[in-house]
């Protein structure tokens, strides 16, 4: 059987975006799956008997179904899959909300992505929140262990991106990856903002021992009904010598369920506590002011020198 990939969101990759694309991990472990099954599989397939069509993100949904029709039209069945595609109509003869359980747990192919230099996955799936603006708990359901790091680590790579979406929620599984990454000296990135509600003097003494590939950790603060637990875990984590104006970053969620000056609060607030802020716009709900509290967030120079209202990229008018 001949098996073509389609990875949508890096095919109409914005030319603006930086860096390199990110990896698609589902078409990584089918490209293993087809491996294993003697199967031919990858982007540039000609004449393929099947089209597995991969869309992460919600704004390429309509090039998605562009890709899918095409296939369509050529007499190829298209499986499709991707949090880009939940809950909306597809073309496709099949659709995979997730991976089947047993090609789920193989290790990825990495070499389908040449310039990635990195291994990518899951220790944990799901997660114990049931927050309103995420996709995760409908997704991947109650949280759960998923594989170790040591299932899908190549050791051709220094590092680990984990893409756990609260891997603190077991504490025991976080150590034992945790201690397999520093044993094995594989810096980590947890790419997801932890869930600072979760944090002890016990983790954050753990996390002082792991080797991150920035140097920086990230946390969340989406709400403001749990600054107190922020405010905690900050002070717990300058108790255990972290440099937090340097090595730790929160991601603020903006415009979903507080407004502007909310919004701006919780940065002034993290910004006097020594912590830097990565403002994330929730969906469409993008404003010029939104847009240059962002800008300003990702700014490190300007963010620490200059207070918000005093950026002298603010929009002309509209500040509350």
């Amino acid at each position: 059987m001949k098996a073509k990939f389609i990875d949508v969101d890096n095919k109409y990759r914005e030319k603006k975006r930086r860096g390199e694309p990110f990896p698609n991990l589902a078409a990584m472990k089918l490209k293993r799956a087809c491996d294993n099954d003697g199967h031919e599989s990858g982007f540039d397939i000609l004449n393929p008997d099947i089209a597995f069509v991969f869309c992460v993100f919600e704004r390429n949904y309509e090039n998605a179904q562009k890709e899918i029709m095409r296939e369509r039209e050529a007499g190829v069945r298209v499986i499709a899959g991707g949090s880009g595609l939940i809950d909306k109509p597809t073309a496709a003869n099949m659709v995979w909300d997730n991976l089947p359980a047993d090609i789920e747990m193989l290790m990825p192919d990495y070499d389908l992505y040449p310039h990635v230099k990195y291994s990518l996955g899951f220790t944990t799936r799901g997660c114990i929140r049931n927050c309103g603006p995420c996709i995760v708990h409908k997704k991947e359901g109650k949280f759960r262990r998923a594989q170790h790091i040591k299932e899908f680590h190549d050791f051709r790579f220094k590092s680990c991106k984990l893409l756990d979406n609260n891997i603190l929620a077991n504490k025991e599984w976080f150590f034992e990856n945790t201690n397999w990454a520093i044993d094995n000296k594989v810096k980590l990135d947890i790419t997801q903002g932890m869930d600072i509600r979760l944090l002890t003097d016990e983790i954050a003494a753990q996390l002082k021992r792991v080797k991150f590939v920035d140097q920086q950790m990230k946390f969340a603060w989406d709400s403001l009904d749990y600054e107190d637990a922020v405010i905690n875990g900050i002070s717990i984590l300058k108790d255990h010598g972290f440099n937090t104006h340097r090595n730790v970053a929160f991601y603020v969620l903006a415009g979903y369920n507080t407004n502007f000056c909310e919004d701006v609060y919780r940065c002034n607030r993290l910004r006097a506590l020594g912590v830097q802020t990565r403002v994330m716009i929730y969906n469409e709900r993008r404003t010029p002011l939104l847009a240059a509290l962002a800008r300003w967030s990702y700014l490190v120079p300007a963010y620490w020198k200059t207070p918000f209202y005093q950026y002298d990229r603010l929009p002309k008018a509209g500040l509350p």
